[in-house]
């Protein structure tokens, strides 16, 4: 259950952090090769293209990350059984939640 939680919003974090890069990206190039500029200097259409997607990623990294905590908490109760059983033989009741971490 906690790897569900923990996967669940690592993708859902990794998707909102690329998502803007591949949605508005072709929107942009598609506006920005009508003009003159572009039409003349083609070389520019691909090093444009990855400057923009860096740009996407500087801000969009900082955002997606802070979408969910990266410490999460599941209560004892929730766990699988086999890991339920083995925290109340240990500590008893006195442990009511888990903390763990999501990763990235």
């Amino acid at each position: 259950v906690a790897a569900v939680k923990g996967i669940t919003q690592v993708v859902i974090s990794r998707i909102a952090m690329a998502a803007p890069g591949m949605i508005l990206l072709p929107i942009l190039m598609e506006r920005l090769e009508k003009f003159p500029f572009m039409k003349r200097i083609r070389v520019l259409h691909a090093p444009l293209q990855v400057i923009l997607v860096g740009g996407f990623l500087i801000f969009m990294v900082p955002v997606a990350c802070s979408l969910f905590p990266q410490r999460c908490s599941m209560a004892v109760t929730n766990l699988e059984p086999q890991l339920r059983d083995s925290i109340l033989t240990k500590h008893g009741d006195k442990v009511p939640y888990v903390y763990f971490n999501k990763g990235l």
